[in-house]
Parts: structure tokens; C-alpha cells; sequence
């Protein structure tokens, strides 16, 4: 296990700047996601820890280990690449063995590590397969067996799952995530798939145009969005146009009384599509609206309805009962907004959080 300091970070590609004075502190033994769309910073910030291209600024530690100069295989890292880069003329055994032939481990040693390795990521009897016989996900887990296998102080994984079908991803993110735990190897994960990021994770950090927006457990991240970005990134998310007004708040055709300190003028008020209810409830404790359903889709667990209520357009995830499920294009119905379950942001660009 490993701490990773991450000092000031900056990596520029001619006029574009891929990371903004990035800093980090990841603890030892975490599992840190690093979460974001294409093209935010995140596969560089990993192929920089990795040694794959120098930063233009800052510094990289491992423990009190500077490694920002080294080159890559001498960091003592293990990668996993998103598109398996098992070697096509290896075996099995001979792949995950490579990393350990190029460090001169003796045979015999190389022999029962890669054994025993080979038994954790469940390949033992295709130890003698070449990778055209493997499927995907079976590819994938020889990758990952060939950078545990080193023992490295640090796992970078860089969208290990993003080729593999959906059932299979969320398989193997779960073994991932088992088998971290048992070495308790300290691993940095990228993926733009938020629910990947909220399963697998101690701590992600969300990224966005080269900035490190927020980092948090996977709850702080959904539940306490530091900025609008997170907000409308992590899952979906309903914004609303509210306003301050002396001491009351204008939200959702509603005026209460302002739950936190702000100056008068516009704020942006969000609610996840999940924390709505059907029906009106207690208006001392949630907004009640009315309008008429513009959508309604059945997805198992839950039904997602879209509904037009004046100016507001909102997005519902009710438990998918009988009343429900009855729900269709043009129906009325009223939706109850739990106030304990607003969060409000500045109205700016990227609005920080209030309250």
C-alpha cells in the first residue's frame, strides 16, 4: 500500500491545457476513482502518474517518493488499459509471467506467482490458451492478473471495463473491487460511467475542462454536489430558477421561508428525479406541484415519468406500484418536492453550492 501526492499538477498540448494545476491526496490502500466526460483531464492525469508523458509542472509522489522523473517502469506502478493489450502470441501464463521475466524473478518463483494468480482472477485451467480463445471479459482479467502480479505499490486502471457488455461490467467491476480489497493495493481508477464511479469507490474525484471540480466519498459526491457541474454530471438532476427575496425563497411556485443566508436576486435550486413523490403531502414540508405527464417509461424497479408543470419541466423516478405504472402521455397528477431535499447553488456559470 501506497500514498499518492499529487503537487500542482499542469500538462499543456500546444494551446490546449489538459490538467490545471491538479493536487491530490489519495490515501493508502484506496480505491480513487477519477470521474469525468471525455476529454477532462483524467486519462492524462493518469498516463502522467504513470510515466507515459512528462508533466509540464508539479510533482508526483509515492509515499515520500518522488517519481515525476522517473521513467515509467521504474515507478513501480501496474496498468490495466481499456482495450485489454493482452500480447496476441503469449499464452495465458506467459502473458501475466512478462512483467516478472523483465524483473529476472527466478522460474520457479515466476512459476507460483503466476499460478497463484492466475486462480484469484479465476483463468487457472487457460493457463495454456492463447488470447483469440479468451472472450472479453476473460481477456481483461488476464490484464488485470499481469499488473497485479508484480505486486506494484500502485494499480492505475484506465476504462478497464468500457469494451466489455453491460451484465459483464458490472461482474467484473465487482471482482475488481474484491480483489483490491484483498491486496489492499492502493488503485486509481478512470471511468466516465457514474454509476461505476458510486459502486466501486472510496473516493472519486470529478473532473472537468483540466480541474479537479470535487473530491468526496461516493454519497458526498451525489447527495452534497459542490458545484453545478457535479450536480448535473453525477446522475440526473432536476434545476430549477428560484430566487431570494428578503427572507423568503421563490422556488417551484412556491414562497418559503429562505433556508440558508444569501443576498436577494436569482439562485439555482436542484432535486433528484428519486427524492419526488406522487401525490400532494404536507406543504410545511415539501412543494406540491401539478401538470401533466409528457413521458412515462417503465424501467423495472421504478417508473421515470416527465412532467410539464407551467415553466417547470421536471423528471420523476416513482416506485413503479399500481398508481404508477398506470401513468401515461397527458395524464395529470400532482408530484410533492421534499424541501429537505433541495440543494441551492449560486446562478453562475458553474454555481457553487449554498446550502
Amino acid at each position: 500500500m501506497a500514498r499518492v501526492r499529487i503537487l500542482d499538477l499542469k500538462k499543456s498540448y500546444g494551446d490546449f491545457t489538459a490538467l490545471k494545476s491538479i493536487s491530490l491526496d489519495i490515501p493508502s490502500g484506496a480505491f480513487f476513482t477519477l470521474l469525468g466526460p471525455s476529454g477532462c483531464g483524467k486519462t492524462t492525469l493518469l498516463r502522467a502518474i504513470a510515466g507515459f508523458h512528462a508533466q509540464d509542472a508539479g510533482s508526483i509522489w509515492v509515499d515520500d517518493v518522488s517519481i515525476g522523473e522517473k521513467p515509467a517502469h521504474l515507478r513501480d506502478v501496474g496498468m490495466v488499459f481499456q482495450d485489454y493489450a493482452v500480447f496476441p502470441h503469449l499464452s495465458v501464463f506467459d502473458n501475466v509471467a512478462f512483467g516478472l521475466r523483465q524483473r529476472k524473478v527466478p522460474t520457479a518463483e515466476i512459476r507460483a506467482r503466476v499460478g497463484k494468480m492466475l486462480d484469484v482472477v479465476q483463468l487457472g485451467p487457460l493457463a495454456k490458451r492463447m488470447p483469440h480463445q479468451l472472450s472479453g471479459g476473460q481477456q481483461q482479467r488476464v490484464g488485470l492478473a499481469r499488473a497485479l502480479v508484480i505486486r506494484p505499490k500502485v494499480l492505475l486502471m484506465d476504462e478497464p471495463l468500457s469494451n466489455l457488455d453491460a451484465k459483464l461490467r458490472v461482474e467484473l467491476r465487482r471482482d475488481i473491487r474484491d480483489l483490491q480489497r484483498e491486496f489492499g493495493i492502493t488503485t486509481i481508477y478512470v471511468t466516465h460511467d457514474q454509476e461505476e464511479a458510486l459502486a466501486v469507490s472510496d473516493q472519486v474525484c470529478v473532473m472537468h475542462q483540466g480541474i479537479a471540480q470535487q473530491v468526496g466519498t461516493p454519497w458526498e459526491i451525489y447527495s452534497r454536489a459542490a458545484n453545478l457541474f457535479v450536480a448535473s454530471f453525477v446522475g440526473s438532476n432536476n434545476r430549477i430558477k428560484a430566487a431570494v427575496s428578503g427572507d423568503r425563497l421563490e422556488v417551484a411556485g412556491a414562497s418559503i421561508p429562505c433556508p440558508f443566508s444569501h443576498a436577494a436576486g436569482p439562485v439555482v435550486a436542484t432535486i433528484r428525479p428519486e427524492k419526488l413523490r406522487l401525490g400532494a403531502t404536507d406543504p410545511a414540508t415539501s412543494i406540491c406541484v401539478r401538470g401533466r405527464v409528457r413521458h412515462a417509461m417503465f424501467i423495472g424497479r421504478e417508473l421515470e415519468i416527465g412532467l410539464d408543470a407551467g415553466d417547470l419541466s421536471l423528471t420523476a423516478l416513482l416506485a413503479a406500484d399500481a398508481r404508477a405504472v398506470g401513468l401515461g402521455p397527458g395524464d395529470e397528477v400532482d408530484v410533492s418536492l421534499p424541501l429537505a431535499d433541495f440543494a441551492f447553488y449560486e446562478d453562475t456559470e458553474n454555481g457553487s453550492l449554498i446550502a
